[in-house]
């Protein structure tokens, strides 16, 4: 089965919060869509994936619907560009997650 790079996006994203995921992205976010398009990002993006996969004690975020998959992705998208700090980008996070700062943690001592 074929993923478009866009519908891959979305997947890898998820893959950081849930283990399974039934379905593909249907609407395209331009800001996702830029994301994806960034091959600098992408390529840390998918290493991002490897580590978390490899981690035993990462736990799943509750990122469950696309709208919250692609806000997600934009957001890290912004801290990797640094167009949102670091620490911003954590808080953000750990407001909408407050039981997952280990993960939180986990991605942002990742960030560049």
């Amino acid at each position: 089965m074929r993923v478009s790079k866009f519908g891959r996006a979305v997947l890898l994203a998820v893959v950081l919060v849930v283990p399974a995921i039934q379905g593909c992205a249907t609407n395209t976010d331009p800001r996702v869509a830029a994301a994806v398009d960034d091959k600098p990002f992408y390529t840390w993006f998918n290493g991002l994936v490897d580590q978390i996969k490899a981690d035993p004690n990462y736990k799943r975020m509750p990122i469950d619907t696309e709208v919250e998959a692609n806000q997600f992705m934009v957001e890290l998208h912004d801290a990797y560009r640094q167009r949102i700090s670091k620490k911003d980008f954590a808080a953000l996070q750990n407001s909408r997650y407050p039981n997952h700062q280990n993960e939180v943690s986990f991605i942002v001592s990742r960030l560049p």
